[in-house]
């Protein structure tokens, strides 16, 4: 075995794949055999290496911008050099920009380059600057801090991305319910809000019984409110209900309920028959629940205070699924909580992942043999969504990943991450 860095590994497995056509998974089997490198630094090639191939277009068109020898001309190991050290810039994290300048003028010296260092530095310190411009022009009109601006490009991956997600959570939300099926249709609901003087509309895209209100006031004041024909709720919890796919007589637990809209959606779609058990950490939020379910009429939801990190033995592979709606950073919901913004730190995102790793580990043991263990946040950072459920999967081997998404905020609903664990 050959020592050498880990970006030098990188730079010679995206050799292997796009100079000479071998498959990304080979390649790096192969490079990563070849070297002594630790387990961290094999770790970080591996997600260097497929980091850089999912944007290479992108990363392509940057170095194009700011080259005048466009990235077809450049040597083989200079231009998978610039491609590893653009993707660290602008698609990850854990390096800062000046080291991975200061690291690729490095490499291209030690590998013998070292007429083409300066230009190796050029193409990059203009990228770097381009990135900073852009996230300090994007954080004053948005009103975002710097830190989590800078996060988003990380999190969405690219400008357009971040550009919708801006936009979207900077508009203000509208008022939405969804029809009570248990009481009522959506024709009927819409027709009764009619006569109470709120003007209303269907939502679109939707399969779901939503109905958009146009100025309503207060709606606690409206006769659909009082007999329980609506409640509020966003269209994007409907991901996770349909994730869970209820049906009559199933067992349902839903770890952490409060406010309680996917269990009352749940209710209805089970035809207000078998058990949801409703739980939540907050006595007053359990309260609201249990208000709100006696309003709309549902007797199959049971609801108590519960933390959702402590193990019950009762409920031991119980029910056909669990729902853990976990308690997140909502960095999906700041057009509702623009708050979110300035509150919310690094510390919080790190906080909330462990949070929700132990509730998840917990959860799993509710779940009996075929059922799912559904996960969902309405937030968008990797830590609290996509690598809680690859640390989840890699510490229960009896479970396994059937579906996965992540939604951005729309001009009707929050972001929405959803994945469903199936237990063998």
């Amino acid at each position: 075995m050959t020592s050498k860095t880990d970006r030098s590994v990188a730079i010679q497995t995206l050799i292997d794949i796009l100079e000479s056509g071998a498959y990304a998974n080979i390649a790096l089997r192969k490079t990563l055999s070849e070297t002594d490198i630790d387990q961290r630094s094999r770790a970080f090639v591996t997600d260097l290496v497929n980091e850089t191939l999912r944007n290479l277009i992108q990363i392509d068109y940057a170095l194009n911008r700011y080259s005048k020898t466009s990235v077809d001309k450049m040597k083989p190991f200079i231009r998978n050099l610039l491609r590893i050290s653009v993707c660290q810039i602008r698609f990850m994290d854990k390096i800062p920009d000046r080291a991975a300048v200061n690291e690729a003028v490095a490499l291209a010296k030690q590998h013998g380059f070292v007429s083409l260092a300066g230009f190796v530095n050029a193409v990059l310190r203009n990228i770097s600057r381009e990135e900073t411009g852009k996230i300090k022009s994007l954080s004053l009109k948005y009103s975002y801090p710097k830190w989590l601006m800078e996060k988003l490009h990380i999190w969405l991956g690219c400008e357009a991305s971040v550009l919708e997600f801006c936009e979207n959570s900077h508009q203000p939300p509208p008022v939405i319910v969804l029809a009570n099926i248990h009481k009522t249709s959506q024709e009927a609901l819409a027709a009764l809000l009619l006569s109470d003087g709120v003007n209303v509309s269907p939502l679109e895209n939707t399969s779901h019984p939503f109905l958009m209100l146009h100025h309503p006031g207060d709606i606690t004041r409206l006769t659909a409110f009082s007999e329980g024909l609506f409640f509020v709720a966003d269209p994007g919890i409907m991901l996770a209900v349909e994730a869970v796919n209820p049906a009559p007589g199933q067992v349902i637990i839903d770890m952490c309920a409060a406010p309680g809209g996917k269990s009352f959606a749940m209710a209805g779609l089970m035809q207000n028959t078998g058990k949801i058990l409703a739980y939540d950490i907050h006595p007053h939020r359990v309260e609201l629940i249990n208000q709100t379910k006696k309003r709309l009429g549902f007797t199959n939801i049971h609801s108590e205070v519960r933390d959702a990190t402590t193990f019950d033995p009762s409920l031991s592979s119980l029910a056909d699924t669990v729902l853990v709606d976990a308690p997140c950073t909502g960095f999906g919901t700041i057009r509702k909580h623009p708050e979110i913004k300035y509150n919310r730190n690094q510390q919080d995102i790190t906080q909330m992942a462990a949070l929700q790793a132990t509730i998840l580990a917990n959860a799993a043991r509710y779940v009996k043999p075929g059922g799912k263990l559904v996960y969902c946040t309405c937030t968008i950072t990797n830590e609290e969504n996509t690598d809680n459920a690859k640390q989840f999967l890699q510490n229960h081997h009896n479970f396994h990943q059937t579906s996965e998404i992540q939604t951005q905020p729309s001009a009707t609903s929050d972001a929405f991450y959803v994945t469903v664990l199936t237990k063998l």
